[in-house]
């Protein structure tokens, strides 16, 4: 245990930070029970709706969607933590850190979770649900598996628990984790590392071209949740637009008509985010000098439009309704430019078959996950390549 009087700035939210060498057996059953129960606590609360990310968030903690996760894991093996995980979560995703601390007790672990520094209404609903779930009687044992921590960035703090902990998963960025790397750590400590990421959407214009515009408006929507939810901040939002195929038509002007329509409905913003978004848009000009186009005269939704396409375009910031958009012929002409930066390819118009070979055939070493627009934000134990689970757990050999 750490003396936390040592540690300045160190706010103890839940449990003591006690480092347990004790390993659970993955999906134990009364950790599913406790997760469901979170879930359910969720959608009762009535200011929870608000809020998408806490309602995905319940959504994928429902005891079916576990029951199915555990399927791909239970066998004949017996399969246990590690001991204690250390959890950095990035500070401006406010639901991360509550998937990341169901990882580590999936997976049979005692957990060291640091928690957003700033007040995010969501978190703080989430928070009091789960410290009442932990004072029911069944669950109340959890306890000494859950310590919830804040501080402010701090590298006394950080370099102290990393010293005894068994594993770490790291959130946080490129800066984050280059920090981390720093820090000594017991020999066998497991580190997930999650760095910063590039995601980008391909559309078959051919197939959307077919669509009507009710259907073409509901694209916009599943659209509109993977890009407006966290601001493009979130590692899976997608930064940039691939139109595939046949010729710019009028499915694709209406495409994003029908997204200007719905970010004056549903997002809000502030004079804080008008100048990141101004600043990101100067910056963007003047390093790549980019055919800069502002369509439809929606603020909240600027294109930055170029037949250039080079290793460096993750390197174009984007956030705040800024996208990057380009006409393409088919699929290969994206293998120039994939790195291992890219994560996510959101899709409209393939089969998953049809780009899971464009990765095999071309051997890229970018693109660690594939899924349908609109599922952006979906969170599972496989993530950035990594399966959470088994790293954060070991097979007992017979």
């Amino acid at each position: 245990m750490i003396h936390t009087r040592h540690l300045n700035n160190l706010k103890i939210v839940f449990g003591k930070l006690i480092f347990q060498k004790e390993s659970y057996e993955i999906f134990e059953k009364n950790i599913i029970d406790f997760i469901s129960v979170i879930s359910e606590e969720i959608f009762r609360n009535k200011f929870s709706r608000k809020y998408s990310d806490l309602i995905f968030f319940a959504f994928w903690c429902r005891k079916s969607n576990l029951i199915k996760i555990s399927k791909k894991y239970i066998n004949n093996d017996l399969i246990l933590g590690r001991g204690t995980v250390f959890h950095i979560p990035p500070s401006n995703v406010p639901i991360n850190f509550a998937y990341s601390l169901i990882f580590g007790l999936l997976s049979g672990n005692n957990n060291i979770v640091r928690i957003p520094s700033k007040n995010f209404i969501q978190v703080n609903i989430l928070l009091k649900i789960i410290l009442k779930i932990l004072n029911i009687k069944k669950f109340i044992h959890l306890k000494k598996r859950i310590c919830l921590i804040k501080y402010e960035r701090s590298s006394e703090i950080s370099s102290k628990i990393s010293k005894f902990v068994s594993a770490r998963l790291i959130w946080g960025g490129d800066n984050t984790i280059n920090e981390f790397k720093k820090y000594e750590t017991q020999t066998r400590c497991v580190d997930l590392l999650f760095p910063n990421r590039y995601s980008i959407a391909v559309i078959n214009i051919n197939k959307m071209k077919k669509l009507n515009r009710q259907k073409i408006s509901q694209l916009a929507n599943n659209f509109f949740n993977d890009s407006y939810t966290m601001d493009q901040q979130g590692c899976s939002s997608p930064h940039a637009v691939f139109w595939v195929g046949g010729q710019k038509n009028q499915a694709t002007k209406i495409f994003w008509k029908q997204l200007g329509i719905l970010i004056n409905k549903k997002y809000q913003d502030d004079i804080s985010v008008a100048n990141k978004k101004l600043s990101i848009i100067m910056n963007d000009i003047l390093k790549f000098k980019t055919n800069y186009n502002l369509k439809y005269k929606k603020f909240n939704l600027t294109i930055l439009n170029s037949s250039r396409l080079g290793r460096d375009l993750e390197k174009i910031q984007c956030g705040y309704g800024n996208f990057f958009e380009a006409k393409i012929k088919n699929l290969n002409n994206l293998k120039n430019i994939i790195s291992n930066k890219y994560q996510t390819m959101l899709f409209y118009g393939f089969e998953k078959d049809e780009l899971k070979k464009f990765l095999l055939k071309n051997k890229l070493n970018g693109i660690d996950r594939i899924v349908p627009i609109g599922r952006a934000f979906d969170m599972g134990p496989i993530w950035d390549g990594y399966d959470i689970i088994r790293s954060l757990s070991r097979v007992i050999a017979e």
